[in-house]
């Protein structure tokens, strides 16, 4: 009876993720051209998220304020986070999409072709990477969130800065390479559209 309740939770919740992931696909951009790039870009903060990341300014604040102020705190600051990353990870996907779309241009055999579709296969790894960490992130943020802020009373807040690096992924070094992957493959088509993609992210 048992085994029996655990397959068909089990089966459920295959389907059910087979059932999301067609409805993603279904609703999937159709081919994103440089025209598609920047318009559908959100402003990400990169300074703030990397504001955010500093040990020295979390300290300051924990050491200066009772800690239910800092519990307060904190959990706005989980918040703002949150919504950054989620910023950033639409980014990453606009980007993967873009870079994609550029590997499958019909290929020539020169240099200038074969230099774009290296710039464009490391703007698609590079945003990958990115994506993988800003998902990772958010799920542990999330987790955090669940929790009532008065259990916090009883243990240490958690702290932000531990998100700079998850499963060997640094956010900002990852993000770094995400954004000089782009600028390289915007230059490709010129420096107004590189400057205004960089002004972007």
């Amino acid at each position: 009876m048992m085994f029996d309740l655990i397959t068909i939770f089990f089966v459920g919740t295959v389907l059910l993720f087979a059932g999301y992931t067609a409805f993603k696909f279904m609703g999937k951009f159709p081919k994103r051209t440089i025209e598609d790039v920047t318009p559908f870009l959100r402003p990400s903060e990169a300074h703030e998220f990397e504001g955010l990341l500093d040990p020295a300014q979390e300290v300051n604040i924990r050491l200066r304020v009772s800690p239910a102020d800092f519990a307060a705190w904190q959990r706005k600051r989980f918040h703002l986070m949150r919504e950054y990353l989620l910023r950033m990870s639409h980014n990453a996907l606009v980007l993967i999409e873009w870079g994609n779309m550029e590997l499958e241009q019909e290929a020539r055999d020169s240099a200038q072709c074969r230099q774009r579709e290296l710039l464009a296969r490391e703007l698609v790894q590079a945003a990958t990477e990115f994506r993988l960490y800003s998902l990772l992130a958010m799920a542990k943020i999330k987790f955090w969130l669940v929790f009532p802020s008065s259990l916090f009373f009883l243990i240490s807040s958690p702290s932000l800065p531990q998100l700079r690096n998850l499963f060997g992924i640094s956010a900002l070094t990852s993000y770094a390479r995400l954004k000089d992957a782009a600028g390289g493959l915007g230059q490709v088509y010129s420096n107004a559209f590189q400057q205004d993609l960089l002004a972007r992210l």
